[in-house]
């Protein structure tokens, strides 16, 4: 079990996203979800069981995808297409990685703006909050998911921070300005 770290986040010099206002809480209970403090940060373990929830929920909405895929490139042969036609339409490796990353960005952007939780966060009992306790705005949450691209490209090294005490943040949420936090059903 994970024990919270007593150590409080190095201070924010400045919004790193001048751009992505912060909102201001207007009622932090209204989900049912009493906050913990930002100093109670969410360990990597915990982190990575939501994103492993949070993985499966997209491959398998991609497989859905792909399947309406498949079944659009059987009508269109039905109809009489070329195959060249059907295969320029619907290269399978090309289609699964834009379905993926399209996927991604809406489903990771939407649920942070939208509480701070996606269904993977939502089961372990974490949530995305800016670094000063409140809500993520959208651009943020925008800029967050996008910068995860970064944390791939250095082969999951960005992700391994959020190992790392006493601020436990991923390299994505230094950029952003965030941190997830544990939190306790009321």
């Amino acid at each position: 079990m994970e024990q919270a770290s007593q150590e409080p986040l190095p201070p924010e010099t400045g919004n790193p996203w001048p751009l992505f206002p912060e909102q201001p809480i207007k009622d932090p209970t209204a989900a049912g979800l009493q906050a913990v403090s930002v100093n109670d940060t969410a360990g990597f373990w915990r982190r990575t069981a939501a994103f492993i929830i949070d993985f499966i929920l997209l491959q398998w909405t991609t497989i859905f995808f792909l399947w309406l895929g498949a079944t659009a490139e059987d009508l269109a042969m039905a109809q009489g297409l070329s195959d060249e036609l059907v295969e320029s339409l619907l290269g399978w490796a090309e289609l699964h990685t834009r379905i993926w990353s399209f996927l991604f960005l809406i489903y990771f952007s939407f649920f942070t703006w939208y509480g701070g939780r996606t269904p993977g966060k939502m089961a372990w009992g974490i949530r995305v909050v800016t670094v000063n306790g409140l809500p993520v705005s959208p651009l943020r949450a925008i800029g967050r998911t996008i910068c995860y691209n970064l944390d791939f490209l250095t082969l999951g090294l960005g992700f391994l921070l959020a190992a790392v005490p006493p601020a436990k943040r991923a390299l994505h949420d230094m950029i952003a300005g965030t941190v997830v936090i544990k939190v306790r059903p009321k």
